[in-house]
């Protein structure tokens, strides 16, 4: 059977701080469509992504029990690794700042008590503790704005979307700690932080993101505005959606807002560190400034994903037109 050509976008190590995830989803979801429609030809294509999918990214597979899609199985390994990297970038910042200053981690989200240190070191851990048995009473438990599977949508959707949520709370939690981590550094330090006289840490925006939300259509969500930006281009444009289900980019949508919330408040206290690395260097924490610049790029190059994929002739590749936030200066 002769295969199709087709053009994706190329597979790129954006060296950015605020990455957006349709380039890898519409990529690696291209390569999966191919690959399975056409297993014969593209053999080799279907066992690097299988190699990939083991090695690297066995963490964020959603490995669903009931149902198989490959397409929307990379989509969320894609997106998921996406929204990764400023988690992992939280998690290393609390690590330093504990070596200082003794910090909690274990938190309780949806009667679940979650280590967060350990759950970002293994985020498979959380996802192979939840039955499917037990999955609606737990749903049940999301606030209604987030919900969007009914009673008798398959239970594999609504396990994904409780641990998206579940993800959410946790990067909420971890801003919640930085903040809470770096006024207790000051005060530790309070003389040395006097004598620099260096900004204040910022007050984190906050705002009601389930009455924003609240009774919206889907087409209505994508362009909504958080911090100024819609959530169109949170995502990084429009996706090439090879399997369509009614549901799914809406869920995308309602996970990617609850994101970008705290994502940006991550943003913005990294902004402050850039103003406060004498004060690092003055306490013995110099080793947090590494992090200020740590981008989705060297994220990607930690966790061994590859730079290069060899494709068959009938696909090409084209540079995306973008994979990242533009960041007026001002909003700094």
């Amino acid at each position: 059977m002769a295969v199709p050509s087709i053009t994706l976008p190329a597979l790129e190590c954006p060296d950015v701080l605020l990455p957006t995830p349709a380039n890898l989803v519409n990529l690696f979801g291209g390569l999966a469509t191919m690959s399975y429609r056409y297993p014969e030809e593209l053999q080799d294509l279907k066992d690097k992504l299988e190699q990939i999918r083991e090695d690297i990214l066995d963490i964020y597979d959603p490995k669903w029990e009931k149902i198989s899609i490959p397409e929307k199985e990379w989509d969320i390994m894609m997106t998921r690794l996406a929204a990764e990297y400023p988690m992992y970038v939280q998690k290393k910042i609390l690590e330093l700042i504990n070596s200082l200053i003794p910090i909690e981690f274990n938190v309780t989200i949806l009667g679940i008590t979650i280590n967060i240190i350990d759950f970002l070191t293994d985020p498979s851990s959380i996802r192979d503790s939840l039955e499917l048995e037990e999955i609606d009473s737990i749903y049940d438990l999301i606030p209604d704005e987030y919900k969007v599977w009914d009673k008798f949508e398959t239970a594999d959707f609504k396990k994904e979307t409780v641990i998206n949520y579940i993800r959410s709370e946790i990067a909420k939690k971890m801003n919640l700690l930085l903040t809470g981590g770096f006024t207790d550094l000051i005060g530790e330090f309070q003389s040395i932080w006097d004598a620099l006289g260096l900004p204040s840490i910022p007050v984190l925006e906050d705002f009601d993101l389930e009455a924003l939300i609240r009774d919206k259509t889907t087409e209505e969500l994508e362009s909504i505005s958080i911090f100024g930006y819609s959530l169109n281009d949170l995502l990084g444009g429009e996706f090439d959606n090879n399997v369509d289900i009614d549901g799914f980019n809406k869920e995308r949508l309602l996970k990617r807002a609850r994101e970008f919330k705290e994502e940006w408040r991550t943003y913005l206290i990294k902004k402050w560190m850039e103003k406060v690395t004498a004060f690092f260097d003055a306490i013995g924490l110099d080793a947090l400034t590494q992090w200020i610049t740590f981008t989705f790029c060297d994220f990607l190059k930690i966790i061994g994903f590859p730079s290069t994929i060899d494709l068959p002739p009938s696909i090409q590749t084209a540079i995306a037109s973008t994979n990242s936030l533009t960041v007026a200066e001002s909003s700094s």
